[in-house]
């Protein structure tokens, strides 16, 4: 990685310039590459330290093998690899047999299940680190977004991260050429939460061709149809993390059609301003296809029955690349994971007896998991106001005559 490239994060991103400095500041005019050390290597080291201390994060409830009813959620610690989901969806029943093969491990019982199913989800993150490293390849640090979150660290022990694999999967294979890949990738990620079908949805409005979006239509099909041929996941009724149990609470629970009406009204809203920031680009970019997702998956959660505290992975791999500073990415896991402490406090009762019976914590975990995604949205769209220096889906330089999506095999692509 060469640290003049436009790419290094000490020298465009303030927050990154400002922590450098326990290193010895920003990359300077003098300074070296490593033949060995590029992003990518270096990205995956770190998400290597950042799934290890996530699993350090768990032990509190290692001694009981998850099996006291309120500890998992007041010390947050739940997993829903572990059987502790903390609301009350179920991922597809594939899982199941995943979880039957590891039972063939070192080991018996829930903790050594959970390691041995823990050890498949960190090659998968480790997998959507190296995809999100080349995607953007004037960025490929914008990985690190994804690399070294906080929301990684502490919710990557879940089945919402093979959806946020998918979401990598789908938008690396979108913007390299490979439309069939991006459908797969969106498939699988749909079987395992139903927003990154929406997310899906914006990615393809970027760039390629008919065929293209035929090809990945077609691949998102086959794969969420083998995915969930076993058993789908269920979770209709609104859950944890949803603005309508709010509601509901509140004694203004609608029907499911109201529900449906506005959700259907919030998504068209988001994918006018997902037209807008296409506009905006004035070409296909890997950053307009990224932020095109982002908002109608932003939407989706905001609006979504259930919304556990975990869907937060399913933003990190688009926010990664659609958010160019680090000082939004921060304040919006920030805000999420204050939430998600607030919503473990409440489901596991340690709030009990200060406010036993009151739902207004909760109602606060609510607000503050929809004002995160807010000021993400908002961060999203003043970058697209102001972005002159946009790169072209694909690789290098944007070119007027080249179309990466279904040329990729273009000697300038």
């Amino acid at each position: 990685m060469d640290v003049h490239d436009a790419g290094a994060p000490t020298r465009t991103d303030p927050v990154a310039a400002t922590m450098s400095a326990v290193v010895g500041g920003p990359a300077g005019t003098r300074a070296g590459s490593h033949r060995w050390w590029d992003a990518s290597r270096a990205l995956l080291g770190a998400t290597a330290v950042v799934l290890g201390a996530g699993m350090l994060a768990k032990s509190a409830c290692v001694p009981s093998g998850w099996g006291k009813q309120d500890q998992p959620f007041a010390q947050m610690c739940w997993s829903d690899l572990a059987g502790t989901a903390i609301d009350a969806g179920t991922p597809p029943h594939v899982t199941t047999w995943l979880e039957r093969l590891a039972g063939f491990g070192p080991g018996s019982g829930t903790v050594a299940t959970t390691a041995a199913l823990a050890v498949v989800l960190a090659g998968l993150a480790l997998l959507a680190t190296a995809l999100l490293a080349r995607t953007d390849v004037r960025r490929p640090w914008g990985a690190a977004g994804w690399a070294l979150s906080p929301v990684l660290l502490v919710h990557w022990l879940s089945w919402d991260l093979v959806a946020a694999v998918g979401v990598a999967v789908l938008l690396w294979g979108w913007t390299s050429g490979r439309g069939w890949l991006a459908g797969v990738g969106a498939g699988i990620g749909a079987a395992f939460a139903l927003p990154v079908a929406v997310a899906a949805v914006g990615v393809v409005a970027v760039g390629g061709r008919l065929r293209d979006r035929v090809d990945a239509l077609v691949a998102a099909a086959a794969a969420y149809v083998v995915v969930t041929l076993p058993g789908r996941g269920h979770g209709e009724v609104p859950d944890i993390g949803s603005v309508w149990l709010l509601l509901q609470q509140m004694g203004f629970g609608g029907s499911r059609t109201s529900r449906t009406v506005v959700q259907l009204a919030v998504l068209a809203l988001a994918a006018a301003a997902a037209w807008w920031v296409v506009r905006r680009s004035g070409r296909p970019t890997v950053v307009a296809s990224a932020r095109a997702g982002l908002l109608l998956l932003a939407a989706a959660l905001v609006v979504a029955p259930s919304a556990p505290p975990e869907s937060a992975l399913l933003v990190l791999p688009l926010a990664a690349v659609a958010v160019p500073r680090w000082r939004d990415l921060l304040v919006w896991q920030g805000l999420h994971l204050v939430s998600s402490v607030i919503t473990g406090w409440y489901v596991g009762q340690a709030l009990v007896p200060t406010v036993a019976d009151d739902a207004r914590a909760y109602w606060l975990a609510v607000v503050l998991r929809v004002a995160g995604l807010l000021w993400l949205v908002v961060a999203l769209l003043r970058a697209a106001s102001v972005d002159d220096d946009a790169v072209e889906v694909g690789r290098g330089e944007a070119h007027p005559d080249l179309d990466v999506l279904p040329d990729a095999g273009h000697a300038r692509a």
